[in-house]
């Protein structure tokens, strides 16, 4: 049941609710009137004229045209040269139309359009009232109720009596001249001939974006111009923009922030970070240096405002391994991390030396100067298994803190952090569902794959120019770990060592769980190595971590050897692991497209993952693969009955004697 509103102002009336309202009428004639764009454009509105459901032939159609130029292209039509604002006011009316309906801007409207707005207008609700579905910005999606605005643009349906007026009037302001209120109807993808203009996709205006532009800058006009064709941009600056656009409102009062951000309530505040900006409550502020501009435009927009609104939330802490004496590479690597782009988020830097680092070593960590985050040093007093080192270097304290584990063999790119944060807001913030097997990213794009059994294997891209994603983790190159599963490694490897050290080999006695499980792995036989466990956690659960494609490695390798006497031998190899790195950052794909690779590095589908995990799984583990993984490892470390032999004194075994009479 719909209540009559007291006023216009009060009418929030849904697509389905005003479709009810409507009222047919078979006699009302009409006349259209348009503003001719282009000849391509005009016979798509023609033929949208004459495709429009339980509409009468209109009694005429009249083309306006600019100049006589364009009068001797549409001969053979009603047309008028008239180069005023108010471009129709040379029309003479026809009696014997009840409506004209007037059409602007190149506007192809929906099939249904006219029958649907004649119908509300023969409604007492509305019989007074300028309808449309599009206002001044012409391509931003409306709400789902229609709603007063203050004027509607592009295309009109008009009263006889309304076009008398407007002909004699100078003025091109439709709203003003008639004084009538304007009504913005609701559209929706499911109702889309009910639309006054079906060439124009609509931007969110959901919230929206505000930026802070400094008179005397251009950096972040291309990122404005980019989000505008897909979001509201409110743009506070004294000179405006490169680029015009329909959903760019600029504000010229640059004094008074606090007020205007409470006017228009933006969700995500951009700006440069030269600025000094106040602290906005339930608005995300993201201040970028300059410098970083250039390399942050070309992907940003690929973010939703929903992930906008996260930007702050992932903590991407460094974790850099450093010893012996290796002063040199280690200087390089901090060399690397300042020259950096941090897009001026808070990163935390650890420092792990070992017990063998030299005091230039030592001088040279603790000289590293680090004005990005917290720095921590870390020194070991005595040697341990390398699997110790990688494992027990990070454990996150909450599942937004990430941790990019480095070490001094390799030179990073300048961008490698903005590659990572935008991985991480991509694909953890904004496809959630989706990337649940995703257990990290790597910095490095590698040309040698170290799984298979029978040595090391040049790896071929599936496609040479596209991210892709691969059952294995990065051991050379540097790479990021998600919380959620580096919790579930520590948990799982930590099963696996307590077995082994609780039965000693040789002693003859059994283990709970196989020692040798993944055997289409060379890591299989890296007793000492972190990668034999995680590689058996990843391939039974069906994880893969993300790389850069060929041509766009974040890192690179500059030794795979810590020992300088055998450096020598892997001359050869080294070309092939030093592989070129760059500082662009591209827009990402979503994760369904990205190719999946075994940990072989041949492409299969990532269902055949997951079965090969369960497969696996089932001959390790007594317990069924927990479908619905929350990263507990115990179904994977459920151990099998086994019969025990227990020798016992014979004389001592109780009997039953059984009489049967």
């Amino acid at each position: 049941t719909l209540v009559a509103p007291t006023s216009m102002s009060d009418i929030h009336l849904s697509l389905q609710q005003l479709k009810r309202l409507t009222i047919l009428s078979k006699q009302q004639t009409t006349a259209i009137v348009i503003k001719y764009h282009s000849t391509e454009t005009l016979q798509l509105q023609l033929d949208a004229i004459s495709k429009q459901q339980n509409f009468l032939t209109p009694q005429d159609i009249h083309i306006v045209c600019e100049s006589e130029k364009e009068k001797e292209e549409l001969d053979g039509y009603s047309v008028t040269v008239n180069g005023n604002k108010n471009w129709f006011n040379h029309i003479k009316p026809d009696v014997k139309s009840d409506f004209y309906i007037v059409i602007d801007n190149g506007v192809i409207p929906g099939h249904g359009y006219f029958n649907f707005v004649l119908g509300l207008l023969n409604t007492p609700l509305f019989h007074h009232s300028l309808l449309g579905t599009e206002q001044e910005f012409t391509n931003i999606c409306q709400q789902d109720q229609a709603y007063s605005v203050t004027s509607i643009s592009d295309i009109w349906v008009l009263r006889r009596e309304w076009f008398n007026t407007l002909v004699s009037q100078e003025s091109d302001n439709i709203s003003d001249v008639l004084s009538l209120p304007s009504i913005l109807l609701p559209t929706s993808d499911s109702d889309y001939q009910l639309k006054g203009n079906t060439e124009n996709a609509c931007i969110n205006v959901d919230g929206g974006i505000l930026f802070y532009k400094d008179k005397q800058s251009d950096a972040l006009d291309e990122m404005i111009c980019n989000f505008a064709a897909k979001n509201l941009v409110h743009l506070v600056s004294t000179n405006g923009i490169s680029c015009h656009h329909d959903a760019v409102i600029i504000h010229h009062d640059t004094q008074d922030s606090d007020r205007l951000v409470s006017k228009i309530s933006p969700r995500v505040v951009i700006y440069e970070e030269a600025h000094d900006m106040p602290t906005f409550e339930n608005t995300t502020v993201i201040a970028l240096p300059t410098k970083d501009i250039p390399l942050v435009s070309p992907w940003i927009t690929d973010l939703s405002v929903d992930t906008l609104e996260q930007w702050h939330t992932p903590q991407i802490n460094l974790i850099v391994e450093v010893g012996g004496k290796r002063s040199d590479k280690a200087k390089k690597l901090f060399s690397g991390l300042k020259k950096a782009h941090y897009m001026g988020d808070r990163v935390d830097l650890s420092v792990v030396m070992d017990e063998k680092s030299d005091q230039k070593t030592i001088k040279a960590v603790n000289g590293f100067e680090w004005k990005k985050g917290v720095k921590n040093i870390r020194h070991r007093i005595s040697g341990v298994h390398p699997m110790q080192i990688f494992a027990e270097a990070w454990y996150p304290s909450n599942d937004h803190e990430y941790a990019v584990m480095l070490d001094d063999r390799i030179e990073l790119s300048n961008s490698f952090y903005i590659w990572l944060k935008y991985n991480v807001l991509k694909y953890r913030y904004q496809q959630q569902t989706s990337s649940s097997l995703l257990f990290g990213i790597s910095l490095y794009s590698p040309r040698i794959i170290d799984t298979d059994p029978s040595g090391r294997q040049l790896l071929i891209p599936a496609k040479e120019h596209s991210p892709y994603l691969m059952q294995a983790p990065c051991s050379f190159g540097g790479a990021l770990y998600f919380p959620e599963h580096w919790r579930e490694f520590h948990d799982y490897i930590s099963a696996r060592l307590t077995d082994q050290a609780t039965v000693k080999r040789g002693s003859g006695k059994l283990h709970l769980f196989k020692d040798s499980l993944l055997t289409v792995a060379k890591s299989n036989k890296w007793l000492s190595s972190w990668r034999k466990y995680f590689d058996e956690m990843i391939y039974m659960r069906g994880y893969v971590m993300l790389y850069p494609s060929f041509g766009s490695s974040y890192s690179t390798v500059t030794s795979i050897t810590r020992n300088k006497k055998k450096q020598g031998l892997y001359e050869l190899a080294e070309k092939l692991y030093n592989v070129p790195s760059t500082d662009i950052v591209r827009e990402l794909p979503d994760l369904e497209f990205l190719p999946v690779l075994d940990l072989h590095g041949k492409q299969v589908d990532k269902t055949v993952l997951t079965q090969r995990g369960h497969q696996l799984q089932q001959k390790f583990s007594a317990c069924a693969p927990n479908k619905n993984n929350k990263h507990d490892p115990s179904d994977m470390l459920c151990p099998f009955n086994q019969l025990v032999q227990v020798p016992i004194d014979q004389t001592s075994v109780p009997t039953t004697t059984i009489y049967v009479g």
